[in-house]
C-alpha cells in the first residue's frame, strides 16, 4: 500500500481562518507585485503598471492594472483559486507567499474585482464574502436569459468605458468593506486613516527597484504636493536606485567575511526646501531617508523618521540619520522570506532577521565621507566634556571590566563578533607565559597605552607581567547632551534623563530634562547677582546639564560594572541601563551641588576676574 497524502477535512473553515488572519499592510505590496511581474513579461517598451481610482457608483475604488499576457476564463478561474496563480512558480524562495486574494480579501470582503483582457476579449470575475454561505467565493452574475455564470465576457461594457482591446492586459479593483468604502483614500480599512500618498510611498519603501524595463504612474489624485483632485493625470514613480546619480554621494561596501552589502547614500535637504533631494527628482512620493535590509530588491524591516533616527545611533550614525540613507543588502541564500512576505527569517532555524543583526558591519564597512557627514551633522556645542569623560573612565577602570570580546561573564556567550580590532598603530604582544587568571584579556590593549613598535621595543625583565593599564579595559561611553527638542524626542529620551547605546558605546543625556532646571534653579539662587544675569543663567544652565550628565554616566558606568556579576544577565544590565533607571540617578541632583557650584566659581572667575558665591536662600 502507498503512503496516502493528508487532506483537509475543513477547507472552507482553513479558507475562512487564513484570510481573516491575514496582515493587511501587505496589500500594497502583493497587488503591486503580481502587477509588475506580468508587465515584465510584456514586449521590451510596453511594460507598464497604473494605479488609480475607479469610479463604481460615484464611490472610489483603489485600481491596479498592468501590461503583460491577459487571461482567458478559464485562466481567470484558475487565478482566483487561493494557493493557485498564473505565470508564476511556487516556491518559498520565489515570488509566492500567502498573495494578493488572501491580503485582499481580508479588507475588501465586499469583493475584488478583477478583468483581463487576452486576443481582443475581455473577462471578468468578482471574488469575495457571501454573507449566506459564511465563507469567499467568486460571486455569480445572472444574465436576461436567466442564466448565471462567475466568469464571463464583458469586452464591450470595458470598451464603453475606454478600456483598450488591441493590447492584452489586466486590471484589478478593490472594492473594500462595503459599496460606500472609498478604497482609494482608506485602502487598509475605512476606519484606518492614511495619508494622501500612502501607496506611493508604500511602493516606493517597499521595492529597492523594479522589473526590468517596467514603468510605474501613479494617478495624480494619490500623490504627495498638488493636484489632489486631478484624477485625470498620471505622475511617473521612480525606485531610489534611479535617483541615486543625482545626490551628492553614494557608495556600496562588501562584507569579505559574510557577502553583505552595506549601501550608504548621502540624501540631504534642499537648501531652499524641507524636502530630501531624492523627494525632489522624485515628486510622486514622500522621500525620506531609512535604514532597512534588502532581499531579492524588496526591503524589510524599514525603519524611517523617529524610528530610524531613535535606532541610527548603534549604527555608528549618532547624528545625521535625517540625510543618510543605509540599505543592508543581502545575499539571496542568507534568508527567506515569512509566508505573509512582511518579513525575512534565517534559512537554517527560521528565526526573525532585523536589521540590528547588521549593525556591526554598517559600522565597520562604513566609509570615510559617510563619516565626515555624521560629524558635519554634530550639533554645535561651546561644552567640552573630555574632563567629565576622563573623571567616568577612572571610576570604570576601577572596576576592571574586560572588553565586551574578551569579557569572562557567562552572561554575554553572544557578542564576541562586536570586537573591535583596532587600528594599525600598534602591534599585538606576545602573551605567552601570562598568569591564566586574565584569560586572555591582554590580547587588547588600553586605548591611552599603545604599545611599542619594533624600532622602540626593549625585552622585559624576567618574571616581569603586563602593566594593568595595558589590559583590555571597558571604554567609558561617548557623552553627547541634546537640548534641541526635536532632536531629544527622535532619541526617545522627551521626559527621560538618557539613553544608552551599548553596541555603539554612546550615552545621549537630555539637556532639558526637569531635573535639569531644578538643579539650574537652586544653582543660580547660590549666585544671584554676582554677574549679569543672561551670563549667569548660561553657566548654571550649563553646569546642571554637564553634572545631570555626569550622573547618567556614573550609573552607567556602575551597570557596565555588573557585567562581571555571574547572577547578572543580559536582560538584567539592559534594565539597569534603561532610559527610566538612568532618570532615576539623574533625580538625585543635590548630591552633585557641591561640585557644581565648585566648577561655577571657576568659571566665573575665569569671565569677570573673581567672584563670591551668595548664601542660598
Amino acid at each position: 500500500m502507498s503512503a496516502e497524502p493528508l487532506q483537509i477535512d475543513n477547507d472552507r473553515f482553513l479558507i475562512n481562518r487564513l484570510i481573516e488572519q491575514a496582515p493587511t499592510h501587505t496589500l500594497v505590496r502583493e497587488f503591486f507585485m503580481n502587477a509588475q511581474e506580468n508587465a515584465a513579461l510584456a514586449p521590451e517598451g510596453e511594460r507598464t503598471v497604473r494605479v488609480y481610482p475607479t469610479n463604481i457608483e460615484g464611490v472610489r475604488k483603489l485600481t491596479f492594472w498592468n501590461t503583460g499576457p491577459g487571461m482567458s476564463e478559464s485562466d481567470l478561474r484558475v487565478a482566483t483559486n487561493l494557493s493557485s496563480s498564473i505565470n508564476k512558480q511556487l516556491a518559498l524562495d520565489e515570488n509566492f507567499g500567502i498573495g494578493a486574494k488572501v491580503s485582499g480579501l481580508t479588507i475588501n470582503p465586499e469583493g475584488i474585482r478583477y478583468r483581463s483582457c487576452k486576443d481582443g476579449v475581455i473577462h471578468e470575475v468578482t471574488i469575495g464574502y457571501d454573507e449566506e454561505l459564511k465563507t469567499y467565493v467568486r460571486f455569480p452574475v445572472q444574465f436576461d436569459d436567466g442564466k448565471e455564470d462567475t466568469v464571463y465576457d464583458v469586452t464591450w461594457a470595458a470598451t464603453s468605458e475606454g478600456m483598450p482591446k488591441n493590447i492584452d492586459w489586466t486590471e484589478v479593483v478593490l472594492l473594500g468593506e462595503d459599496r460606500e468604502h472609498d478604497t482609494v483614500e482608506r485602502p487598509i480599512g475605512r476606519d484606518v486613516a492614511v495619508d494622501r500618498s500612502y501607496v506611493t510611498t508604500q511602493i516606493f519603501q517597499r521595492f529597492a527597484k523594479f522589473r526590468p524595463g517596467v514603468e510605474v504612474f501613479i494617478n495624480t489624485a494619490m500623490t504627495k504636493g498638488g493636484g489632489k483632485n486631478e484624477e485625470g493625470r498620471f505622475r511617473s514613480l521612480k525606485p531610489l536606485a534611479s535617483v541615486i546619480p543625482s545626490l551628492p554621494h553614494a557608495e556600496q561596501v562588501t562584507c569579505p567575511e559574510t557577502g553583505v552589502i552595506v549601501h550608504y547614500v548621502h540624501d540631504p535637504k534642499h537648501l531652499n526646501h524641507g524636502h530630501t533631494l531624492s523627494s525632489l527628482k522624485n515628486p510622486a512620493t514622500q522621500s525620506t531617508t531609512f535604514c532597512a535590509l534588502v532581499h531579492k530588491g524588496e526591503r524589510y524591516d524599514l525603519k524611517n523618521k523617529k524610528r530610524w533616527s531613535a535606532a541610527a545611533p548603534n549604527f555608528g550614525i549618532p547624528f545625521g540619520s535625517t540625510v543618510l540613507t543605509v540599505e543592508i543588502m543581502l545575499p539571496e541564500e542568507m534568508a527567506l522570506p515569512n509566508q505573509y512576505r512582511d518579513g525575512l527569517t534565517s534559512p537554517s532555524d527560521r528565526s526573525a532577521l532585523t536589521i540590528e543583526h547588521f549593525a556591526a558591519q554598517v559600522r565597520e564597512l562604513m566609509p570615510q565621507w559617510v563619516k565626515e557627514v555624521i560629524k558635519d551633522a554634530h550639533p554645535p556645542s561651546d561644552d567640552n566634556l573630555d574632563d567629565l569623560q576622563k573623571d567616568l573612565q577612572k571610576l570604570l577602570d576601577e572596576f576592571k571590566v574586560p572588553t565586551v570580546a574578551f569579557s569572562p561573564s557567562k552572561a554575554l556567550p553572544d557578542r564576541v563578533d562586536l570586537f573591535d580590532q583596532g587600528t594599525d598603530e600598534t602591534e599585538p604582544a606576545e602573551t605567552e607565559g601570562v598568569d591564566d587568571d586574565v584569560d586572555g584579556i591582554f590580547d587588547r590593549i588600553n586605548e591611552r597605552s599603545k604599545r611599542a613598535t619594533p624600532r622602540r621595543v626593549r625585552r622585559a625583565p624576567d618574571g616581569a607581567k603586563l602593566s594593568k593599564e595595558t589590559k583590555a579595559l571597558e571604554r567609558v561611553p561617548q557623552i553627547e547632551i541634546l537640548v534641541k527638542p526635536e532632536e531629544i524626542e527622535a532619541k526617545g529620551i522627551k521626559g527621560r534623563a538618557g539613553k544608552f547605546y551599548k553596541d555603539a558605546q554612546t550615552l545621549f543625556v537630555n539637556g532639558k530634562y526637569s531635573a535639569v532646571d531644578r538643579m539650574a534653579s537652586e544653582l543660580e539662587l547660590s549666585f544671584s547677582g554676582q554677574v549679569e544675569a543672561e551670563m549667569l543663567r548660561k553657566l548654571v544652565l550649563q553646569a546642571a546639564q554637564r553634572f545631570t550628565a555626569f550622573r547618567v554616566g556614573k550609573a552607567t558606568c556602575y551597570a557596565i560594572s555588573k557585567r562581571l556579576a555571574e547572577d547578572w544577565s543580559v536582560d538584567d544590565l539592559d534594565r539597569a541601563t534603561s532610559p527610566e533607571s538612568l532618570s532615576v540617578a539623574a533625580d538625585d541632583y543635590r548630591q552633585s551641588l557641591n561640585a557644581a557650584r565648585k566648577w561655577m566659581r571657576t568659571e566665573l572667575k575665569t569671565e569677570s576676574g573673581g567672584v563670591t558665591e551668595s548664601e542660598p536662600v
